[in-house]
């Protein structure tokens, strides 16, 4: 019996994976002219995770990255974009289909208020 339930335990390992890949980089969240903004804090980095089991998602719909943008931006008053913006995304899935597998989106950058012309 103990060595059946070491087997599961072996088999389970070897389908368990953790995946991280840098997705992107720009230069900002939205187009701004150099110049035209001031920057208001130093690098932030906002987290979005979201949970899938059996072909079902949980957690906030829509685009990871967006919420994930939000987050770091909404850690400093004022700020509207992001510069030198980067986008890793990670995965970890221990069993696909039968054990919940957990995504993460990190957005890292510099926190900028845009400075608007009237």
């Amino acid at each position: 019996m103990k060595a059946i339930r070491l087997l599961a335990a072996a088999g389970l390992a070897l389908f368990a994976g953790c995946i991280s890949d840098p997705t992107a980089f720009c230069t900002s969240s939205v187009p701004i002219e150099q110049g035209k903004y001031t920057v208001l804090a130093e690098g932030v980095t906002g987290t979005h995770t979201e949970v899938n089991w059996l072909f079902f998602t949980f957690g906030l719909g829509g685009s990871g990255q967006r919420h994930a943008l939000a987050d770091a931006i909404g850690q400093v008053p004022g700020a509207d974009a992001l510069v030198a913006m980067a986008v890793d995304t990670e995965s970890f899935i221990l069993f696909p289909f039968v054990l919940p597998s957990f995504y993460t989106t990190r957005v890292t950058g510099t926190p900028v208020k845009i400075h608007t012309e009237k």
